[in-house]
Order: C-alpha cells, then structure tokens, then sequence
C-alpha cells in the first residue's frame, strides 16, 4: 500500500497544473493501476528502480512490484545489458592500466602497477599496496606472489575493482630484510602519493598489505604515515607494542602462525595484547602453517571483504 500511494502521489504532483517538458532520452512508465508517468531510467536494484522526472528534474525510486509487467521486463532487459565505456583514465600513469601486470621504475625504484583497462576515469577506485617479503630478488616482476595476484584475480577483481601498486624492495635492502623501513620504503611512499594524483584513486580508501617483511613493512607504513592508509593487512610479520598508540586507531589486521619458525608468533601476540582495547584490531593466530600462511589468508574471500570494506 506504501508503495502504490507513493507512486500515486508523485503522479498527482506532476500531471495537476503542469505541462510536462519530455526529455529526449524519457519513457513512459505505467503502474499496475494504469497510472503513467514520463521519466528517465537512471538506475535498479532487485526491487527498485530510480528514475527521473521529466517535469522538474526530481529523482526518485520506485518499487518495480508497482510497475507494469512491460516495464519490469524493460527494467530486466536494461540491468542486463553491459554498461557503457567510461572516460578514458588519462595521466602518467594511464598507459599501465592494461588489465595486466606493467613494470616501471620511478627514482630508482622498480615497481608492477595493476588496473583493469575497463576503469573508468571519472570513477574513483581503491589503491592495494602490496608489500612482498624479505628477499635477494633484483628483478621487476619476480615481487608478484600468490598473495599480491590475489587482487588481479578475475573473479575478486570483478567485484572489488582496484588499482594494485607492488613495489621491490631493491639490493642490498631487500635482502636484509629492512627493504621497506629504509630507502626502498622512502621511495614507495614518496610514489603512492604520486599516484595518487594522477590516477582515479579514492584517497578514502588506500590499502596496504603484506607477508614477512611485507607485514611489518605494512605496520609501519602505517605508522609513518596514518592519514595515508585507510586499513591494512599483514601476515606473518609485525612492528611491535611501541606501535600500538597510532596503530589501534587504525583498522589493523594480524595474521600469524603458532608454529612460524622464521618469525616468532610472539611479536605478533605482543602487538595484539597491546591492542586489546582497539575495536578496529583483529588478530588470526593459525595452529600450523609455519611461515607460509600467506595464501591461505589471502585466498580467504572475508580477509578481502573486510579489506574493501574499509573507508575513512
């Protein structure tokens, strides 16, 4: 009943004491009373759709059970049809955003940008910093593990479009295993601020993720820089308590091994008991997995809705 009077009173509104002015692109539409009203489809759900008034320019939904059956196959046929091209994504950085994985180097640091070639360059899309582990790799491309393709992954992409930014930590660095709290790491934020500007990111919603190293290079990009990062992710590494004053303000997710025979599960357990009263913290502790539970929590679709779920 709800529905049909407020699709009556909008009729009411604009067929009494008002000459409609029709829009090039509006239809006309009819309820299951036979009330018509002329207006532009401008989006639907499963059980709504908005549309908009030729008369005034008022936006509005309406319920489809409301519509004429003509009109909910219309609405069907129309939500089933793919959506137009967007504007082309422009700027420095547009040419890498292929729907593959493209290498650069900026200022001496090598990098892999991610973006699907279907972006849209009036839309605003979240930023995925993926930080890789200490290693003795020299060579753009190798950086790409299971858990950073996870992002690119067909299916996920789908449904959590993004723009995916994995820089290598470089020699000596990286191979010491302080690629991302030394030069390497200076550079790679120095760069997320640049792409920043020049691609369509959502600054509310920058990410960063990582393993090992990667883990407490997530921390303490965190750290460093806490209005950059909207949230992170990090396994199998860690900063510790002294960080937990910037970091339980921060959505902070912690996953760690028993069994780590690389990095003690207790620097993890510290870090977590020091942020007991954060109600933006969450800690995973797994009984096996050893050192190499990176797939499994990346592969893991609540790790990557909770992620993306994520907005200042």
């Amino acid at each position: 009943m709800k529905g049909e009077f407020v699709f009556q009173a909008l009729l009411c509104v604009a067929i009494i004491g008002i000459s409609w002015v029709v829009a090039d692109d509006a239809r006309t539409w009819t309820s299951t009373d036979g009330r018509s009203l002329s207006a532009t489809y401008l989006s639907s759900s499963t059980d709504s759709v908005e549309l908009k008034r030729a008369s005034d320019g008022q936006t509005f939904s309406l319920p489809l059970a409301k519509l004429s059956e003509a009109d909910r196959k219309w609405v069907g046929d129309r939500a089933s049809q793919p959506p137009p091209p967007g504007k082309p994504i422009e700027g420095a950085y547009a040419s890498m955003m292929t729907g593959e994985w493209a290498m650069s180097e900026e200022s001496g640091l090598p990098f892999a940008l991610f973006g699907g070639k279907e972006l849209d360059g009036e839309k605003l899309y979240p930023l995925v910093v993926s930080l890789h582990g200490r290693s003795k790799n020299n060579e753009n491309g190798k950086q790409l593990t299971v858990f950073t393709r996870s992002f690119a992954d067909p299916d996920r992409y789908a449904k959590n479009p993004c723009i995916v930014f994995a820089p290598l930590a470089y020699q000596p660095y990286g191979g010491e295993g302080i690629g991302w709290s030394s030069e390497p790491g200076e550079k790679a934020l120095a760069l997320i601020e640049k792409l920043i500007e020049e691609l369509p990111i959502d600054e509310k919603r920058v990410y960063v993720v990582g393993h090992s190293m990667g883990g407490f290079g997530t921390c303490h990009f965190m750290v460093q820089d806490p209005k950059l990062f909207t949230a992170g992710v990090a396994s199998s590494g860690c900063t510790g308590p002294s960080s937990a004053d910037v970091l339980k303000k921060e959505p902070l997710w912690i996953h760690h091994a028993v069994d780590d025979p690389v990095v003690e599960v207790k620097y993890s357990q510290d870090l977590a008991e020091a942020m007991s009263r954060s109600k933006v913290f969450k800690y995973t502790e797994y009984e096996t997995g050893g050192h190499g539970i990176a797939r499994a929590v990346f592969e893991s679709d609540e790790v990557h809705d909770w992620l993306f779920s994520q907005s200042d």
